[in-house]
């Protein structure tokens, strides 16, 4: 008698042959692909639109996006900080932010610039703060105030002015 021989059964080809996977994770792996892509890019343009949250120039408390000016001190949005750096004198190297309404200078101890120079009165000069410009004032010195090299009673100080008191020189950063 001869043995029955079963028929082969064939399969479809799986990982393990070699001939390739199946198409269901062919399909689930671009979906992935295509989902965590789509979710990146929606996420940059929502974050490339958006404003973001900026310290106040004047008190450095947070400002949210939408408000046109600081709620705790005002100061308009877009305020830049004020300073004064030193260039020569005494102080040179240091900066002074003009963050106040009037900065004082002079060799008076009270004074919001202390400088101890020869040339500098006791109240020499002062610069005051309008709504984000800012006016220097001769207050009645000895020696005088020099902007860009011109002796001065008052001026608007602009970004870069050089301004002199005494032997001391220091550029306006607006």
């Amino acid at each position: 008698m001869l043995p029955l021989l079963a028929p082969a059964v064939t399969s479809p080809a799986s990982p393990a042959s070699g001939d390739g996977f199946p198409l269901w994770i062919v399909i689930g792996v671009v979906a992935v692909v295509v989902l965590i892509a789509g979710g990146v890019i929606l996420l940059m343009a929502l974050k490339k639109g958006k404003a973001a949250e900026e310290p106040c120039a004047r008190c450095g408390k947070m400002m949210l996006p939408d408000w046109p000016q600081c709620m705790f001190c005002k100061a308009p949005r877009g305020l830049k900080r004020a300073a004064l750096e030193f260039v020569s004198g005494p102080m040179i190297g240091r900066t002074v932010d003009l963050d106040g309404p009037i900065t004082t200078i002079g060799s008076a101890p009270g004074s919001s610039v202390t400088l101890n120079d020869q040339g500098v009165s006791r109240k020499h000069a002062g610069i005051r703060n309008v709504d984000g410009s800012f006016e220097l004032a001769d207050l009645g010195s000895t020696n005088g105030v020099y902007v860009n090299g011109e002796k001065v009673a008052r001026r608007q100080l602009r970004l870069g002015d050089v301004i002199r008191i005494g032997t001391t020189e220091m550029i306006f950063k607006g």
